[in-house]
C-alpha cells in the first residue's frame, strides 16, 4: 500500500512538472503513443518506424530536407542538385534507361556534436556499410541502383545512380554515418560476417549487423553517449517505456532568428502507449504538443477536448498521404468478376457514382478527411486537378448498369441479367476489409445501403488483418481468394512511383499483376493499359519535372477514366499543439511524410522570442 501510494505521488509530481514545463523553462514535452526500438539505424536494418523517423530529425541531419511545400532545401550541403546548377549529370545508358551522377558539396561548417568534422568520409562509409553483402535491406532495389559514392575531397564526392529514377533528386540522395566512431565496430562486425556463409548463416549474418546497429543506437548506447549527432538536438537520457529526453546541440550549423537561445532548448518525448492516458495528460496540462503517432482521429475530435482547447491550445487535422481506397478484383477466369463484369470500367464507374463518399466523410469525419480523385494526393506537385470526378448520383450509376443489361426482373429490387450462356446473375458482390477496424465496418455499412439503393447486394466477409493481408488471400485474386471489393489503405509519398497500377514495369521488364506466373508477385489486381504504363516509363526516368508533370497529368487521366480501384478519401492526422508553440508545423509533405520535426531548430515558444516562421493554418484545418 505504502509503495502504490508513493508511485501515485511521483506520478503526480512528474506530471505536475511536466506541466509547469514549457515556456517557463523554454522546453517542449510532446506525447507519442510508440516508442522507437532504436534511434539511428541509419541503414533501417533494424526498423523504420514513423516515430523513429519523427525524432531522428531533431537528432541528425541529412544532405537535403523537404520543406513544407514539398520542395528540396539543402541542409548539409551547400545547395540542391539538379541539371540547371551543373551538380547533376544525366547520361542514356540505353533500353530508356539513364545513368545519374549527382555532385555534393558539404558545408564547410557542419560538425558532429564531439566537434568532428563532417565529411564526405562519412558518406561513403554509410555506402560501404550498406554495400556490404549480407545487409539486411528494405530496399534491395534502391541499394541495387546506387552504384557508387565516389569522394573527390573532404567537402566533394559524387553519388551515381544506374538505372536512375527521378525520386533519386528527392530529398537526399543517401544518408551520413559518423566514420570515426562507429569505423572500428564495423571492422570487427565485417570480420565476423566473413566467417559465416550468407545463405546458410542468413540468420547469424541479420544477427551481427542488428548487433552493430545497437551498439550505436540502443537506449543503453544513447545514455553511453557512444553515439554523436548532426541536427538540432543530441540525446541526454532516455528512460525506456517512459521518456525520452533531447537538448539543443552547439554544434548546430543554423541559427535561428533572434538567436538560438530564444528557441526550444529541451525536447521531451512523454510515450503513452494508452491513447486514452494520453488525452488525459494533454487535458492534465503536461503535454505541449503531439508527436504524427499521438491520439487517434476520434479522439482528436472528442468533446472533452474540444470544449477545453479554447484559449489553451489548438487542435489541427493535416491531410496525409494515407489513401483509404476499394480495389477491385478484375481477373476475368474469376466467375463472379465475369459475372459482374467488373473487368469493365463502365461497372467500377456505376459503382464509384453510387457511393456517396462525400456524405461518407461529412457523416464519419465532419468533412476534415478530403475524398480523394486519384491515388494522388491534391497537394502533391503533379497532381492534375482537372480529372474526371464521380459525385454521389445514384442515377446516373443506375443508367450504366441498366446500359450493361442490368434489370430488377424478380422484382426484389436488386438487379440481375441474362449471361451469353443463359444463366441468370444477380448483382451481389462481395466486400471485405479488415474485421475488427470500426471506421472500415462502419463504412461497409454505409456503402451497403447506398448500393442498395441502385439495385446491388453487398455481402461483407471480413477477416482480421493478418489474414486478409497473407499471401493466400491479398496476393491470390486470381485464384479468387477475394471475389469483389477489398478495403485498405496505401501510403502514398511525395516519390511515389505509380508501381502499385502498373501492369507491366517496362524499366525492369518485370510483371506487376499476381499471379501462379510470377509466383503472385505484384499488387495490380487485373488492370492493364498500355499507355499508362509506357507514361509510367517514361515519368520514371524524366528529370525535368514540368515534363514529368505532364506524363504524370496524362496517367491519371487515363485512371481517372478506367477507375481499377476505387478512391475513397485521404487520412488526416490530428495534432494537438499548445497556444504560444510556434513552427512545430506539420504539412502533407513535409519530410515527405508530414513529420513537424522537419525543422526542429526553429520550434520555440513566442513568448520567450521565437519568431513564428510558418502557420501552421496554412497546411491544415483546425478543429472546433
Amino acid at each position: 500500500m505504502i509503495q502504490t501510494v508513493r508511485k501515485t505521488w511521483i506520478a503526480i509530481a512528474l506530471t505536475l512538472g511536466l506541466a509547469l514545463a514549457g515556456p517557463q523553462d523554454n522546453s517542449l514535452v510532446v506525447g507519442a503513443s510508440q516508442e522507437p526500438r532504436v534511434l539511428g539505424d541509419f541503414w533501417n536494418f533494424i526498423t523504420a518506424q514513423a516515430i523513429a523517423s519523427e525524432i531522428e530529425n531533431l537528432l541528425w541531419a541529412g544532405l537535403e530536407f523537404i520543406d513544407q511545400d514539398g520542395n528540396d532545401q539543402p541542409l548539409l550541403a551547400t545547395e540542391v542538385p539538379t541539371v540547371q546548377n551543373g551538380r547533376v549529370k544525366v547520361t542514356d545508358i540505353g533500353d530508356g534507361k539513364k545513368r545519374l551522377e549527382i555532385h555534393y558539396t558539404l558545408r564547410d561548417d557542419i560538425y558532429w556534436s564531439d566537434g568532428t568534422p563532417i565529411t564526405s568520409k562519412d558518406a561513403a562509409f554509410w555506402f560501404e556499410v550498406g554495400k556490404h553483402p549480407g545487409a539486411p535491406l528494405q530496399d534491395p532495389t534502391y541499394w541495387e541502383r546506387l552504384k557508387e559514392v565516389r569522394v573527390i575531397d573532404d567537402k566533394n564526392f559524387v553519388v551515381v545512380f544506374e538505372p536512375a529514377f527521378f525520386y533519386d533528386l528527392v530529398g537526399s540522395a543517401i544518408g551520413l554515418a559518423p566514420e570515426h566512431v562507429m569505423r572500428e565496430a564495423w571492422e570487427a562486425t565485417k570480420a565476423e560476417i566473413a566467417k559465416l556463409d550468407l545463405k546458410k548463416d542468413a540468420q547469424k549474418v541479420t544477427d551481427l549487423y542488428h548487433k552493430f546497429i545497437s551498439s550505436f543506437a540502443s537506449p543503453k548506447a544513447l545514455n553511453q553517449g557512444k553515439q554523436v549527432f548532426s541536427g538540432p538536438f543530441t540525446v541526454r537520457r532516455w528512460v525506456p517505456n517512459s521518456s525520452l529526453e533531447l537538448i539543443r546541440n552547439p554544434k548546430f550549423h543554423i541559427e535561428p532568428p533572434g538567436g538560438a537561445d530564444k528557441y526550444v532548448q529541451k525536447v521531451v518525448y512523454r510515450f503513452i502507449q494508452d491513447t486514452n492516458a494520453l488525452l488525459v495528460a494533454i487535458l492534465g496540462g503536461a503535454i505541449d504538443a503531439t508527436s504524427s503517432v499521438a491520439l487517434t482521429f476520434d479522439q482528436a475530435r472528442a468533446p472533452q477536448l474540444t470544449r477545453r482547447a479554447e484559449g489553451r491550445f489548438d487542435i489541427w487535422m493535416v491531410p496525409g498521404v494515407i489513401w483509404e481506397h476499394i480495389e477491385v478484383n478484375k481477373f476475368t477466369n474469376v466467375q463472379s468478376v465475369r459475372d459482374l463484369m467488373l473487368d469493365k470500367k463502365e461497372t467500377r464507374q456505376a459503382l464509384t457514382y453510387a457511393m456517396n463518399r462525400q456524405g461518407l466523410v461529412e457523416a464519419f469525419f465532419q468533412g476534415l478527411q478530403p475524398v480523394a480523385d486519384t491515388w494522388v494526393h491534391f497537394q502533391d506537385p503533379n497532381a492534375n486537378p482537372n480529372v474526371r470526378k464521380y459525385p454521389y448520383d445514384p442515377e446516373k450509376a443506375k443508367a450504366i448498369l441498366a446500359e450493361l443489361g442490368w434489370k430488377d426482373l424478380d422484382g426484389d429490387g436488386y438487379l440481375e441479367r441474362k449471361t451469353e450462356d443463359g444463366r441468370t446473375v444477380k448483382f451481389e458482390i462481395e466486400y471485405v476489409t479488415t474485421a475488427g477496424n470500426r471506421i472500415r465496418e462502419r463504412t461497409q455499412v454505409f456503402f451497403q445501403n447506398d448500393l442498395k439503393k441502385v439495385g446491388i447486394k453487398v455481402k461483407i466477409n471480413n477477416a482480421p488483418s493478418a489474414v486478409v493481408f497473407s499471401h493466400d488471400f491479398f496476393s491470390k485474386a486470381y485464384d479468387g481468394s477475394w471475389k469483389g471489393l477489398f478495403e485498405f489503405a496505401w501510403l502514398f509519398g511525395i516519390v511515389d512511383d505509380a508501381s502499385v497500377f502498373t501492369c507491366n514495369d517496362l524499366i525492369t521488364g518485370a510483371n506487376l499483376v499476381p499471379t501462379p506466373d510470377n509466383n503472385y508477385s505484384g499488387v495490380n489486381f487485373g488492370w492493364c493499359n498500355d499507355e499508362f504504363d509506357k507514361l509510367r516509363a517514361q515519368a520514371m526516368v524524366e528529370f525535368d519535372a514540368e515534363k514529368r508533370k505532364q506524363l504524370w497529368h496524362r496517367m491519371q487521366e487515363i485512371w481517372a477514366e478506367e477507375l481499377p480501384a476505387i478512391p475513397l478519401y485521404w487520412r488526416s492526422n490530428p495534432y494537438v499543439i499548445k497556444k504560444g508553440l510556434v513552427n512545430f508545423i506539420s504539412s502533407t509533405y513535409h519530410g515527405s511524410f508530414g513529420y513537424p520535426t522537419t525543422q526542429g531548430w526553429l520550434i520555440g515558444w513566442e513568448q520567450n522570442g521565437a519568431q513564428k516562421i510558418y502557420d501552421q493554418a496554412d497546411y491544415a484545418t483546425p478543429v472546433r
